[in-house]
């Protein structure tokens, strides 16, 4: 790499940490290591004779110098993506690669099959799939497409809602037949009062589920906790307890049986959405085309209707 090369590299590398607050978050954010960002912020600053950061315990925060340095950059690299999207809506063959980002709950129990059928049908496309709870901007190339539960559309985005998302209350099958004795729903939450419940930890506290599971008194009959719903229904699946999860994960899956599903005023939305500057983009165009009609004529999963 030639020195303006290595000098716009750190310059990028200085915004990632002043967007993200740290050098573990850049670090991700960048596809390098902390190494590698503690060494491109040393080098900078050498560069340019100046201090860009305080350290401190909080994480890094701009000097006055910084908050210069990074309001130009930033405008800079705004014009640059502007550019480069320009150019992008020029294509017409839809090759090359598409980054989509979902969670991993969809992914794995939802997605996957439909994203296989895209390759195939468009085999000159590339998918490389984001499978993160966090929240990728498309603002700043973190991905192309999202697919993502929302109550609303992501802010500056396009594209449209799916579909409803629906949960219900699930549990093994020997609990399911111990639970139920004969009858066909619970249709009071008394019966389940008393069961071990399976639930996310504090790390998805922002989650319906867990704030649900607070306001009707349940939380403290969970006895297991995770940091992922696939775990969470996993733990179900083994026998460890009842839970709330979304419909689809059990739509295919005869080892998770409904205790009570959909589970009234609980319903979340899925979103498909892009970058206004992407959305004529010829592979981005009909990867969302492709994934629209696959997902809504999946909607009986989504919407729990098969319960």
């Amino acid at each position: 790499m030639n020195a303006q090369g290595e000098y716009w590299r750190d310059l990028r590398t200085v915004l990632a940490v002043a967007q993200t607050g740290s050098l573990s978050s850049a670090a991700r954010e960048l596809g390098i290591s902390h190494a590698t960002v503690f060494r491109h912020i040393n080098q900078i600053e050498k560069k340019l004779e100046v201090k860009l950061f305080e350290r401190g315990r909080g994480g890094y925060s701009l000097t006055s110098a910084g908050e210069v340095i990074v309001e130009r950059v930033e405008r800079f690299d705004r014009d640059l993506l502007v550019l480069e999207r320009k150019l992008l809506g020029e294509e017409l063959q839809p090759k090359g690669v598409v980054r989509i980002t979902t969670t991993d709950t969809m992914l794995i129990n939802f997605l996957s099959p439909i994203f296989a059928d895209l390759q195939r049908a468009y085999p000159e496309i590339e998918l490389d799939i984001n499978c993160s709870n966090e929240l990728v901007s498309l603002n700043r190339r973190g991905a192309e497409i999202a697919i993502r539960p929302s109550r609303a559309s992501p802010d500056n985005m396009v594209g449209r809602k799916l579909s409803d998302i629906r949960f219900g209350i699930y549990g093994s099958i020997g609990l399911h037949q111990k639970l139920l004795q004969g009858r066909k729903t619970i249709d009071e939450l008394d019966g389940l009062k008393d069961c071990n419940w399976i639930g996310p930890d504090e790390s998805l506290a922002h989650l319906r589920i867990y704030k649900w599971l607070e306001k009707n008194g349940l939380y403290k009959q969970v006895k297991t906790r995770y940091n992922s719903l696939l775990a969470v229904a996993d733990g179900v699946r083994n026998g460890g307890g009842v839970a709330i999860l979304p419909c689809f994960m059990a739509g295919l899956d005869p080892t998770l049986l409904p205790l009570k599903a959909p589970l009234p005023g609980f319903d979340n939305e899925l979103w498909l959405v892009t970058h206004p500057d992407l959305q004529k983009v010829g592979r981005i165009r009909v990867c969302m085309d492709f994934l629209t009609q696959a997902i809504v004529n999946k909607k009986i999963l989504l919407e729990g209707s098969f319960s």
